[in-house]
């Protein structure tokens, strides 16, 4: 055999392993496990959110009701030193206009932060409602990814001898491979999933640039290796 005919044999080999890893890789259950974790990490990052979001709601709502408590104190001694101040003869009547503004001031605060608590209160229900939804999403979808994954291992199990196979086929034919052939192949290989492709039409049918004549004219010999001045894939003349 020519040392083309060992490369291209080497080819062959080589695509006959990655097609076998590649079934492995797109298996129904597979494309599914690969669904099921997304929904997974999407799942994770909104509960993470979620939880995130009803501390700092939590925090606000506690700071508010100790402001809300505060003013409501504040407003019950105002009402009890103006019932005081009502029943004392020598206050003027400015004292008590003063002390009455003052006393509706209060009650205006304490009126927005009742509000405001009532808001919060709400948030946090439904942050607290979109965080149990959330977690019941993600336990389900992690007993299913749990399934898959125990298929997709059967899977692997069930195709590893095939590829070990076909990777000891690889490895008999490359010892047969001429070095500076499997050397450009494996060059070529990072970038091309198939490195050595055929002349057609004087032309390189894996980029379609034109060959020159005069290197179609070197590729009648099988013992020469020449490359795509385009692509760098290895050509040769069928």
């Amino acid at each position: 055999m020519t040392k083309l005919e060992y490369l291209l044999m080497y080819q062959k080999a080589d695509l006959k392993k990655q097609q076998l890893e590649n079934n492995l890789r797109t298996t129904e259950s597979r494309q599914k496990l690969n669904k099921i974790t997304k929904l997974l990490r999407e799942q994770q990052a909104a509960i993470q959110k979620l939880t995130e979001d009803a501390d700092a709601q939590q925090t606000a709502l506690s700071r508010l009701l100790a402001q809300q408590e505060g003013l409501s104190h504040e407003l019950e001694l105002n009402h009890s030193e103006m019932e005081t101040l009502e029943a004392d003869e020598e206050v003027t009547a400015e004292e008590l206009t003063e002390f009455r503004v003052d006393v509706e001031r209060l009650n205006r605060e304490l009126g927005r932060l009742e509000k405001d608590v009532k808001g919060l209160l709400d948030q946090l229900e439904k942050t607290t409602a979109d965080f149990q939804k959330a977690r019941s999403l993600g336990g389900r979808a992690k007993k299913e990814y749990d399934r898959l994954r125990a298929v997709c291992e059967v899977e692997k199990t069930e195709g590893a001898a095939d590829i070990a196979t076909a990777t000891k086929e690889m490895e008999t034919v490359e010892r047969q491979v001429d070095p500076t052939f499997l050397a450009k192949y494996k060059r070529a290989r990072v970038h091309h999933n198939m490195p050595v492709v055929p002349v057609v039409n004087e032309k390189c049918s894996g980029c379609n640039m034109s060959i020159p004549m005069a290197v179609i004219k070197k590729l009648n010999s099988q013992e020469t290796v020449l490359e795509c001045e385009n692509c760098g894939r290895i050509l040769y003349q069928k």
